[in-house]
């Protein structure tokens, strides 16, 4: 088919994501979405795209497609290592935060990420996808979105909107913070009772391990135990992104994007939004700590982070 991408090989976990789907919770429908919402929106204001157009999100390593169109103009954010190569068999190494101009034949080794989790790879003009719920995110587990609900396999062709793009490329001069905080800031969860008073020190005064058990809906963690003095069961309610539940063997786990939507374990905190995307480009084996916070700082926080955010993109813009 004409106007397209051919996924040469999958990657890792690598699926369609937007901003993610809002509003259905309620119809058993969790948000799904990109897990780094700051790289997915660079990878759109590079690119002159909407600030939600969908995209490729990957972990660990992404996948190698080849270009079967005239032109096409890619983006890849995150710390990330590619290659580009044409069928004269000449190649580039790639650099993340700026555009390519490729054509017919060109193929793209999106090799791994470097320290880090997740990447994204977007097109100008975006692919073109089916909506469910208003939104291009797939969650695999509920078969829900574009694709049949299914992660990118290998074989499949990705068709993209716009079947010619202008030649002219940007890049970003100044790249983003990859530094990584091991200290997560949460706030109080709704059942901060269920715990003793030790389970509490343990939980704000100790190291957590992130375990290789950790994917798009949780991120399990290894430590010291935190002790419930109350049941680990309680009546199933309504959850949110962040969210860290402590089951019976006193294991917190942090609630991730395809997270479910109720949930029947206590709840002794949860990531504020500021430190989310933080959080989800740790890698398993590192230690994390967590500190808790008011809801003041989290809103400050959020605030400045935004802000951060939005004026890096309006720079962009103004550029590009």
């Amino acid at each position: 088919m004409s106007h397209s991408i051919k996924i040469l090989r999958e990657g890792i976990s690598t699926s369609f994501q937007d901003l993610g789907r809002y509003n259905v919770q309620y119809l058993g429908i969790g948000p799904s979405g990109c897990m780094d919402d700051d790289n997915f929106r660079i990878c759109n204001a590079i690119l002159h795209n909407k600030e939600n157009e969908g995209m490729i999100e990957f972990a660990y390593q992404g996948p190698k497609i080849q270009i079967d169109q005239e032109s096409v103009k890619i983006c890849i954010t995150g710390n990330v290592i590619f290659t580009i190569s044409n069928k004269d068999g000449e190649m580039i190494r790639g650099q993340s935060y700026r555009s390519y101009y490729l054509k017919k034949g060109d193929v793209v080794d999106v090799q791994s990420v470097k320290d880090s989790v997740y990447g994204y790879l977007g097109f100008e003009g975006g692919i073109n996808l089916k909506q469910y719920f208003q939104s291009v995110s797939v969650n695999p587990r509920s078969k829900i979105g574009p694709n049949n609900g299914e992660k990118i396999k290998n074989g499949d062709l990705i068709i993209l909107k716009q079947p010619k793009v202008s030649e002219d490329v940007f890049a970003l001069s100044r790249l983003p913070e990859a530094k990584k905080k091991s200290v997560i800031r949460v706030l109080e969860g709704p059942q901060l009772d269920y715990f003793s008073n030790e389970g509490v020190h343990s939980f704000f005064h100790t190291e957590f391990k992130i375990t290789s058990l950790t994917d798009r809906m949780g991120m399990r963690l290894e430590g010291k135990k935190v002790e419930l003095i109350k049941s680990a069961n309680i009546k199933s309610e309504g959850i949110i992104r962040g969210s860290i539940q402590v089951p019976a063997d006193g294991q917190p786990i942090v609630l991730l994007s395809d997270h479910q939507t109720i949930g029947g374990y206590p709840k002794i905190g949860v990531v504020i939004t500021a430190d989310y995307n933080n959080l989800i480009q740790i890698l398993p084996g590192n230690l994390i700590a967590f500190r808790k916070v008011n809801m003041r700082e989290a809103e400050i926080s959020f605030q400045l982070k935004q802000a951060s955010l939005k004026a890096m993109i309006e720079s962009i813009i103004k550029i590009n």
